[in-house]
C-alpha cells in the first residue's frame, strides 16, 4: 500500500514538511523540538492523513529526532542521501532555493521512488548522539568564553570569572567524554567499529566518536565517494569554455560537524598516517595545490580509509590504502 508522501527539509532548529492534500501541495514549519514532533504527528492526524511515508535527509543529529517521533507513531519513514536529493532536484529545472521547495523536493522524491524503509538505531547509538550533541555545545561555549577572556582588560575580578566559566566547561567535557568511552564499550557494535576506527593512524577516541555518531550507515550511504560528499568534502569545479575557469574548491554542502572533526587528525594524518602523507607529498612535488588545498585532500583521504575499515570490517592496513 502507498501511503502520502511527506518530505521533510530538516534544519538544525527548524522542520519545513511538505504534503499533498486534495491533490495541492501543503506545506507547514514546525520547531526541531520535541513539541515540534508532537505538533507535527498532530497537524497529521487533524489533516486526517493516516499514516504517511515520510522522506527527510541525513543530516546527522538533526534528522533523528524526528524520524524517532515520526517511526514510533507508526508513519513510514525514510532517510536518503541528501546528495540523492540534490541530484533529483536539478533535474527539476527549478531556480528557487528555500527549505520549503526542498522539502517539495523530498515530497516529489518519495512519492516516485519510494525510498526503503528506515531502521531506528540501538539505544547506545541515540545515547551516543544526544552526548555528541551535548559535547558540541560545550566546546562551543568554552571557546567563546575564551574568545571573551582573550578581550577583557584589565579588570581581575572579571577575568577570574571568565577562567573559572572556561574550567567549568573544561570539566564537562571530560566529563561527557567518558560518558561517551562507557557508551560506546558497553555497547558490541560500536565498540568494535570504534576499535576499527583507532586501527587508522590519525585517528582517535574523539573523530572516532564523532564518525560513528554522525556518518550514516550502509543503507544511506553506500560508497566512499557518498561519504565524501555527505561531509561537503567533494571538489566543485566552475568552468566554462575558455574564459571562465575559477579554482576548484569543496562542496561545503554536507555534515559541518563530520568535516570540522576531521581537520585535525588530518594534519596529524600528513605526518603519521603512510597512506595520507604518500598523497600530501604527491599533491605538494606536482605544486599545483596550496596548503590549505592539501589539508583538504587529506581529510578526504582520512575520510575515505574509515568509511572502509567500517564497509570491510577489517582493521587499517596502510600497504591497501595506498595507490597502485
Amino acid at each position: 500500500m502507498d501511503f502520502p508522501a511527506l518530505g521533510i527539509d530538516v534544519s538544525k532548529d527548524t522542520l519545513d514538511v511538505n504534503v499533498i492534500i486534495a491533490g495541492k501541495p501543503l506545506g507547514k514549519q514546525f520547531a526541531n523540538t520535541e513539541a515540534g514532533y508532537l505538533s507535527l504527528i498532530a497537524w497529521l492526524k487533524h489533516r486526517k492523513l493516516g499514516q504517511v511515508h515520510a522522506c527527510l535527509e541525513a543530516t546527522g543529529r538533526y534528522s533523528l529526532g524526528v524520524a524517532l517521533a515520526l517511526h514510533e507513531a507508526g508513519h513510514t519513514v525514510s532517510i536518503v542521501n541528501p546528495a540523492q536529493i540534490r541530484d533529483f532536484a536539478r533535474t527539476r529545472l527549478g531556480r528557487n532555493k528555500s527549505d520549503k521547495v526542498d522539502a517539495a523536493h523530498i515530497r516529489e522524491y518519495a512519492a516516485l521512488f519510494r525510498p526503503p524503509a528506515w531502521r531506528p538505531p540501538s539505544p547506545s547509538l541515540r545515547r551516543l548522539c544526544d552526548l555528541q550533541t551535548m559535547r558540541a555545545g560545550f566546546v562551543g561555549s568554552k571557546v567563546e568564553w575564551q574568545n571573551r577572556a582573550s578581550s577583557m582588560g584589565d579588570d581581575d575580578a572579571a577575568r577570574a570569572l571568565a577562567n573559572a566559566t572556561i574550567a567549568h566547561f573544561v570539566a564537562q567535557i571530560a566529563a561527557v567524554d567518558q560518558a561517551i568511552a562507557e557508551t560506546i564499550d558497553r555497547d558490541d557494535d560500536l565498540r568494535g567499529k570504534r576499535d576499527l576506527l583507532l586501527s587508522i593512524d590519525g585517528v582517535g577516541e574523539t573523530l572516532a566518536a564523532v564518525i560513528l555518531a554522525e556518518l550514516p550507515g550502509p543503507e544511506v550511504i553506500t560508497s566512499s565517494a557518498q561519504a565524501v560528499a555527505y561531509a561537503g568534502l567533494n571538489p566543485r569545479q566552475f568552468q566554462s569554455g575558455s574564459s571562465i575557469n575559477h579554482p576548484t574548491r569543496i562542496s561545503k554542502i554536507g555534515n559541518a560537524v563530520l568535516r570540522a572533526a576531521l581537520f585535525m587528525p588530518a594534519m596529524v594524518a600528513m605526518r603519521h598516517n603512510a597512506a595520507v602523507a604518500a598523497l600530501a607529498q604527491r599533491l605538494r612535488e606536482r605544486g599545483r595545490l596550496t596548503g590549505k588545498q592539501i589539508v583538504v585532500a587529506a581529510m578526504r583521504k582520512l575520510l575515505v580509509i574509515c568509511f572502509g575499515v567500517l564497509k570491510t570490517g577489517k582493521p587499517f592496513d596502510a600497504t591497501v590504502a595506498m595507490p597502485a
